[in-house]
Protein backbone atom coordinates (compact mmCIF):
# COMPACT_ATOMS: atom_id res chain seq x y z
CA UNK A 1 0.00 0.00 0.00
CA UNK A 2 2.54 2.43 0.53
CA UNK A 3 4.50 1.69 -2.77
CA UNK A 4 1.17 2.20 -4.56
CA UNK A 5 0.33 5.69 -1.91
CA UNK A 6 3.86 6.52 -3.39
CA UNK A 7 3.95 5.93 -7.34
CA UNK A 8 7.03 6.03 -9.15
CA UNK A 9 6.82 8.20 -11.93
CA UNK A 10 9.96 8.28 -14.65
CA UNK A 11 10.71 11.83 -15.82
CA UNK A 12 11.04 12.98 -19.36
CA UNK A 13 15.04 13.50 -19.64
CA UNK A 14 14.64 15.67 -22.57
CA UNK A 15 12.11 18.51 -20.59
CA UNK A 16 13.70 22.14 -20.52
CA UNK A 17 12.66 24.21 -18.04
CA UNK A 18 12.83 27.98 -18.07
CA UNK A 19 15.82 29.36 -15.86
CA UNK A 20 17.92 32.56 -15.28
CA UNK A 21 19.16 32.69 -19.05
CA UNK A 22 15.62 32.95 -20.44
CA UNK A 23 14.69 35.23 -17.59
CA UNK A 24 13.19 38.18 -20.79
CA UNK A 25 13.73 35.92 -23.79
CA UNK A 26 11.87 34.63 -25.96
CA UNK A 27 11.83 31.01 -25.53
CA UNK A 28 13.17 28.72 -28.34
CA UNK A 29 9.98 26.54 -29.92
CA UNK A 30 12.39 23.43 -30.13
CA UNK A 31 13.95 23.26 -27.02
CA UNK A 32 10.39 24.11 -25.22
CA UNK A 33 7.85 22.11 -27.44
CA UNK A 34 6.16 21.01 -24.82
CA UNK A 35 5.15 24.49 -22.88
CA UNK A 36 4.25 25.25 -26.42
CA UNK A 37 2.41 22.31 -27.21
CA UNK A 38 0.44 23.02 -23.57
CA UNK A 39 -0.27 26.73 -23.85
CA UNK A 40 -0.60 27.06 -27.48
CA UNK A 41 -2.06 23.96 -29.10
CA UNK A 42 -4.29 22.75 -26.17
CA UNK A 43 -4.53 26.38 -24.96
CA UNK A 44 -3.93 26.17 -21.01
CA UNK A 45 -3.20 29.71 -19.76
CA UNK A 46 -2.08 27.79 -16.46
CA UNK A 47 -1.13 24.10 -15.67
CA UNK A 48 1.65 21.97 -13.54
CA UNK A 49 4.11 19.30 -15.15
CA UNK A 50 6.97 17.94 -14.40
CA UNK A 51 10.56 18.73 -14.82
CA UNK A 52 13.80 16.69 -16.18
CA UNK A 53 14.19 15.76 -12.67
CA UNK A 54 10.92 15.06 -11.61
CA UNK A 55 10.46 18.26 -9.67
CA UNK A 56 7.36 19.49 -9.66
CA UNK A 57 6.64 23.05 -11.49
CA UNK A 58 4.15 25.27 -12.04
CA UNK A 59 3.15 28.09 -15.53
CA UNK A 60 1.07 30.92 -15.61
CA UNK A 61 0.66 31.91 -19.28
CA UNK A 62 -0.78 35.54 -20.23
CA UNK A 63 -1.81 37.40 -23.52
CA UNK A 64 0.53 39.62 -22.76
CA UNK A 65 3.38 41.43 -20.71
CA UNK A 66 0.53 44.18 -19.17
CA UNK A 67 -1.82 41.49 -18.74
CA UNK A 68 0.61 39.99 -16.85
CA UNK A 69 1.71 43.49 -15.00
CA UNK A 70 -2.31 43.65 -14.09
CA UNK A 71 -2.80 40.33 -13.02
CA UNK A 72 0.11 39.94 -10.47
CA UNK A 73 -0.04 42.92 -8.51
CA UNK A 74 0.18 41.49 -4.68
CA UNK A 75 2.33 38.39 -2.88
CA UNK A 76 1.52 35.47 -4.73
CA UNK A 77 0.35 32.29 -2.74
CA UNK A 78 -0.76 28.99 -3.04
CA UNK A 79 -4.15 27.33 -1.12
CA UNK A 80 -4.88 23.67 -1.05
CA UNK A 81 -8.22 22.56 -0.87
CA UNK A 82 -10.41 19.85 -0.95
CA UNK A 83 -13.30 19.60 -4.00
CA UNK A 84 -15.69 17.10 -5.85
CA UNK A 85 -13.06 14.12 -4.29
CA UNK A 86 -9.90 15.62 -5.66
CA UNK A 87 -6.69 17.73 -4.53
CA UNK A 88 -7.29 21.98 -5.86
CA UNK A 89 -3.98 23.83 -5.43
CA UNK A 90 -5.20 28.05 -6.19
CA UNK A 91 -2.45 30.29 -7.05
CA UNK A 92 -3.34 33.57 -5.95
CA UNK A 93 -1.89 36.38 -7.54
CA UNK A 94 -4.33 39.16 -6.41
CA UNK A 95 -5.79 39.04 -2.39
CA UNK A 96 -7.40 42.10 -3.59
CA UNK A 97 -10.71 41.48 -1.66
CA UNK A 98 -12.68 43.15 -4.38
CA UNK A 99 -11.15 41.80 -7.28
CA UNK A 100 -9.38 38.49 -6.13
CA UNK A 101 -7.90 36.31 -9.02
CA UNK A 102 -6.93 32.98 -8.47
CA UNK A 103 -6.00 29.83 -10.83
CA UNK A 104 -7.29 26.58 -9.63
CA UNK A 105 -4.89 23.47 -10.43
CA UNK A 106 -7.17 20.20 -9.85
CA UNK A 107 -5.19 16.82 -9.00
CA UNK A 108 -7.16 13.24 -9.08
CA UNK A 109 -5.45 11.87 -6.45
CA UNK A 110 -6.88 8.36 -7.42
CA UNK A 111 -4.21 8.57 -11.10
CA UNK A 112 -1.07 7.95 -10.08
CA UNK A 113 0.50 11.14 -12.17
CA UNK A 114 -1.41 13.61 -10.26
CA UNK A 115 -0.55 11.97 -7.20
CA UNK A 116 2.91 12.02 -7.46
CA UNK A 117 2.85 15.52 -8.46
CA UNK A 118 0.64 16.60 -5.41
CA UNK A 119 3.22 14.73 -3.28
CA UNK A 120 6.46 15.82 -5.01
CA UNK A 121 5.19 19.63 -4.36
CA UNK A 122 5.05 18.86 -0.85
CA UNK A 123 8.16 17.48 -0.39
CA UNK A 124 10.56 19.24 -2.86
CA UNK A 125 12.66 22.36 -0.69
CA UNK A 126 9.91 24.42 -3.15
CA UNK A 127 7.96 24.77 -5.98
CA UNK A 128 9.01 27.15 -8.53
CA UNK A 129 6.39 29.29 -10.77
CA UNK A 130 7.24 30.29 -14.57
CA UNK A 131 5.20 32.94 -15.97
CA UNK A 132 5.23 33.63 -18.95
CA UNK A 133 3.44 36.00 -21.92
CA UNK A 134 2.28 34.15 -25.50
CA UNK A 135 2.52 37.03 -27.52
CA UNK A 136 2.77 37.17 -31.63
CA UNK A 137 3.24 33.34 -31.41
CA UNK A 138 5.77 33.00 -29.59
CA UNK A 139 6.10 32.66 -25.28
CA UNK A 140 8.14 35.21 -23.20
CA UNK A 141 9.68 33.83 -20.34
CA UNK A 142 8.98 36.76 -17.84
CA UNK A 143 10.31 35.76 -14.26
CA UNK A 144 10.16 33.16 -12.31
CA UNK A 145 9.48 32.99 -8.15
CA UNK A 146 9.62 30.27 -5.54
CA UNK A 147 6.83 29.16 -3.92
CA UNK A 148 7.05 27.96 -0.16
CA UNK A 149 4.95 25.74 2.36
CA UNK A 150 5.68 25.52 6.12
CA UNK A 151 5.85 22.32 7.77
CA UNK A 152 2.38 22.52 9.42
CA UNK A 153 1.14 23.13 5.62
CA UNK A 154 2.88 20.08 4.12
CA UNK A 155 1.43 17.85 7.38
CA UNK A 156 -2.19 19.41 6.31
CA UNK A 157 -1.99 18.77 2.51
CA UNK A 158 -0.39 15.29 2.88
CA UNK A 159 -3.46 14.64 5.40
CA UNK A 160 -5.93 15.45 2.82
CA UNK A 161 -4.04 13.71 -0.10
CA UNK A 162 -3.97 10.24 2.37
CA UNK A 163 -7.92 10.91 2.55
CA UNK A 164 -8.51 11.26 -0.44
CA UNK A 165 -6.75 8.26 -2.36
CA UNK A 166 -8.51 6.30 0.80
CA UNK A 167 -11.91 7.36 0.50
CA UNK A 168 -12.39 9.14 3.55
CA UNK A 169 -12.84 12.46 2.51
CA UNK A 170 -15.63 13.26 4.76
CA UNK A 171 -13.33 13.12 7.35
CA UNK A 172 -11.10 15.76 6.83
CA UNK A 173 -11.92 19.19 8.63
CA UNK A 174 -14.37 21.43 7.44
CA UNK A 175 -11.88 24.00 6.87
CA UNK A 176 -10.26 21.57 4.09
CA UNK A 177 -12.94 21.56 1.93
CA UNK A 178 -14.61 23.74 -0.65
CA UNK A 179 -18.21 24.59 1.27
CA UNK A 180 -20.92 23.99 -1.09
CA UNK A 181 -24.97 23.87 -0.69
CA UNK A 182 -26.59 20.59 -1.76
CA UNK A 183 -27.36 21.62 -5.11
CA UNK A 184 -31.70 20.62 -5.63
CA UNK A 185 -33.34 19.54 -9.01
CA UNK A 186 -35.87 21.98 -10.03
CA UNK A 187 -38.24 21.79 -13.15
CA UNK A 188 -37.05 24.46 -15.21
CA UNK A 189 -40.83 25.26 -16.10
CA UNK A 190 -41.11 27.04 -11.99
CA UNK A 191 -38.67 29.54 -13.41
CA UNK A 192 -40.73 33.02 -13.86
CA UNK A 193 -40.76 33.88 -17.51
CA UNK A 194 -38.97 36.93 -16.58
CA UNK A 195 -36.14 34.98 -16.15
CA UNK A 196 -36.67 32.87 -19.12
CA UNK A 197 -36.86 36.06 -21.59
CA UNK A 198 -33.11 37.31 -20.37
CA UNK A 199 -30.16 38.15 -22.91
CA UNK A 200 -27.00 36.36 -21.83
CA UNK A 201 -23.74 35.89 -23.32
CA UNK A 202 -22.69 32.80 -25.20
CA UNK A 203 -19.67 30.97 -25.01
CA UNK A 204 -18.96 29.32 -28.63
CA UNK A 205 -17.54 25.90 -27.65
CA UNK A 206 -16.44 23.61 -31.24
CA UNK A 207 -18.45 20.67 -30.22
CA UNK A 208 -16.98 18.65 -33.18
CA UNK A 209 -13.57 18.84 -32.63
CA UNK A 210 -14.19 18.63 -28.79
CA UNK A 211 -15.73 14.85 -29.58
CA UNK A 212 -13.11 14.31 -31.78
CA UNK A 213 -9.94 14.71 -29.27
CA UNK A 214 -11.69 13.84 -25.94
CA UNK A 215 -14.54 11.50 -27.30
CA UNK A 216 -18.25 12.21 -26.57
CA UNK A 217 -18.27 11.63 -22.75
CA UNK A 218 -15.36 13.19 -21.41
CA UNK A 219 -16.54 16.43 -23.97
CA UNK A 220 -19.50 16.46 -21.95
CA UNK A 221 -17.74 16.12 -18.00
CA UNK A 222 -15.33 18.89 -19.62
CA UNK A 223 -17.83 21.65 -20.18
CA UNK A 224 -19.92 20.92 -17.36
CA UNK A 225 -16.65 20.79 -15.26
CA UNK A 226 -15.85 24.33 -16.44
CA UNK A 227 -18.96 25.44 -15.90
CA UNK A 228 -19.07 24.33 -12.24
CA UNK A 229 -15.73 25.88 -12.00
CA UNK A 230 -16.96 29.07 -12.81
CA UNK A 231 -19.65 28.40 -10.07
CA UNK A 232 -16.91 27.81 -7.26
CA UNK A 233 -15.07 30.80 -7.73
CA UNK A 234 -18.71 32.70 -7.58
CA UNK A 235 -19.87 30.90 -4.53
CA UNK A 236 -16.41 31.47 -2.73
CA UNK A 237 -15.71 35.11 -4.02
CA UNK A 238 -15.27 37.42 -1.35
CA UNK A 239 -18.23 40.24 -2.74
CA UNK A 240 -21.36 39.85 -1.71
CA UNK A 241 -22.44 40.97 -4.26
CA UNK A 242 -21.14 38.70 -6.80
CA UNK A 243 -22.01 35.54 -4.15
CA UNK A 244 -25.79 37.02 -3.87
CA UNK A 245 -25.79 37.54 -7.80
CA UNK A 246 -28.37 35.20 -9.56
CA UNK A 247 -28.01 33.48 -13.42
CA UNK A 248 -29.20 30.95 -15.22
CA UNK A 249 -27.11 28.85 -17.30
CA UNK A 250 -28.35 27.67 -20.98
CA UNK A 251 -27.44 25.03 -23.63
CA UNK A 252 -28.08 25.12 -27.15
CA UNK A 253 -26.53 22.74 -29.86
CA UNK A 254 -25.96 24.36 -33.58
CA UNK A 255 -24.44 23.11 -36.20
CA UNK A 256 -21.34 21.44 -34.40
CA UNK A 257 -20.96 24.40 -32.19
CA UNK A 258 -22.27 24.00 -28.22
CA UNK A 259 -23.64 27.37 -26.99
CA UNK A 260 -23.38 27.77 -23.15
CA UNK A 261 -25.25 30.90 -22.43
CA UNK A 262 -25.01 32.85 -19.64
CA UNK A 263 -28.37 35.01 -18.42
CA UNK A 264 -27.94 37.90 -17.58
CA UNK A 265 -24.72 39.28 -18.93
CA UNK A 266 -23.45 39.99 -15.35
CA UNK A 267 -21.65 42.99 -17.21
CA UNK A 268 -22.80 44.99 -13.72
CA UNK A 269 -20.55 42.33 -11.44
CA UNK A 270 -17.75 41.90 -13.71
CA UNK A 271 -17.01 45.54 -15.88
CA UNK A 272 -14.31 45.12 -18.09
CA UNK A 273 -12.14 48.10 -17.52
CA UNK A 274 -9.35 46.62 -19.89
CA UNK A 275 -9.52 43.44 -21.98
CA UNK A 276 -7.30 41.47 -20.18
CA UNK A 277 -9.61 42.17 -17.50
CA UNK A 278 -12.88 39.86 -18.48
CA UNK A 279 -10.64 37.23 -17.25
CA UNK A 280 -12.11 38.36 -14.30
CA UNK A 281 -15.83 36.99 -14.85
CA UNK A 282 -15.10 33.34 -14.31
CA UNK A 283 -17.23 32.07 -16.77
CA UNK A 284 -15.23 34.13 -19.26
CA UNK A 285 -11.86 33.28 -17.63
CA UNK A 286 -12.56 29.30 -17.64
CA UNK A 287 -14.49 28.94 -21.05
CA UNK A 288 -11.94 30.75 -22.93
CA UNK A 289 -8.86 28.56 -21.98
CA UNK A 290 -10.65 25.67 -23.42
CA UNK A 291 -8.51 24.96 -26.65
CA UNK A 292 -12.09 24.56 -28.84
CA UNK A 293 -13.42 27.66 -27.53
CA UNK A 294 -14.31 29.60 -30.75
CA UNK A 295 -16.08 33.04 -29.40
CA UNK A 296 -17.95 34.58 -27.35
CA UNK A 297 -21.70 36.88 -28.26
CA UNK A 298 -24.43 38.65 -26.74
CA UNK A 299 -27.47 36.80 -27.60
CA UNK A 300 -30.86 35.79 -26.42
CA UNK A 301 -30.84 32.13 -26.04
CA UNK A 302 -34.69 31.70 -27.33
CA UNK A 303 -33.57 32.61 -30.78
CA UNK A 304 -30.74 29.66 -30.05
CA UNK A 305 -33.43 27.46 -29.43
CA UNK A 306 -31.32 26.94 -25.77
CA UNK A 307 -32.49 25.10 -22.57
CA UNK A 308 -32.08 26.13 -18.99
CA UNK A 309 -30.31 23.08 -17.39
CA UNK A 310 -28.39 25.54 -14.30
CA UNK A 311 -29.92 28.23 -12.04
CA UNK A 312 -28.10 30.06 -9.34
CA UNK A 313 -29.33 32.17 -6.72
CA UNK A 314 -27.48 33.33 -3.72
CA UNK A 315 -25.18 30.85 -3.20
CA UNK A 316 -27.80 27.81 -4.28
CA UNK A 317 -27.06 25.80 -7.06
CA UNK A 318 -30.58 24.36 -9.02
CA UNK A 319 -30.38 21.76 -11.67
CA UNK A 320 -33.27 22.34 -13.89
CA UNK A 321 -35.32 19.48 -14.97
CA UNK A 322 -36.32 19.76 -18.44
CA UNK A 323 -39.40 17.62 -19.94
CA UNK A 324 -42.31 18.43 -23.16
CA UNK A 325 -43.86 20.64 -21.09
CA UNK A 326 -40.77 23.23 -21.08
CA UNK A 327 -40.24 22.53 -24.43
CA UNK A 328 -44.23 23.89 -25.06
CA UNK A 329 -43.24 26.83 -22.53
CA UNK A 330 -40.17 28.13 -24.55
CA UNK A 331 -41.57 27.51 -27.98
CA UNK A 332 -44.55 29.63 -26.80
CA UNK A 333 -42.62 32.37 -25.19
CA UNK A 334 -40.31 32.53 -28.42
CA UNK A 335 -43.54 33.23 -30.37
CA UNK A 336 -44.99 36.19 -27.89
CA UNK A 337 -41.20 37.58 -27.98
CA UNK A 338 -41.87 37.96 -31.55
CA UNK A 339 -38.85 37.12 -33.11
CA UNK A 340 -38.04 36.38 -36.09
CA UNK A 341 -37.30 33.12 -38.32
CA UNK A 342 -39.09 30.01 -37.56
CA UNK A 343 -39.51 28.35 -34.12
CA UNK A 344 -36.04 26.58 -33.00
CA UNK A 345 -38.75 24.71 -30.50
CA UNK A 346 -40.04 22.48 -33.64
CA UNK A 347 -43.33 23.25 -32.20
CA UNK A 348 -46.78 23.66 -34.55
CA UNK A 349 -49.08 26.60 -32.76
CA UNK A 350 -52.04 25.16 -31.27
Amino acid sequence: MQDEFYPKINPDATIASPDGSTQGEVLDRQRFRDLYELSEAQGLPYFARMDAEGHVELFLVFESVDAFSEQTKDAVSLEYKTYQQKLLAVIWTLSDPMQPLGFPLSFDIQKAEDRYMALQMLEQPHTSLHYLAYEEGALTHIYTEEIYLSAAEVTRVQQMIRALYEGKADSLPDDAVVEEEESKTIPAICLPDSVLQETGIAYVIDHHQLGVERGEEAAHHLLMSTVQQAVWVIRRHSRSEVREAAFTVWAAERMDMIYLVVTPTLDDLFEVVHQSDEELNPFARFMMMLPEFAQSEEVHPLQLGAFPILRYESGRLYHLEIDAHTQEHLARLFEKSARAGQNPYFLDDE
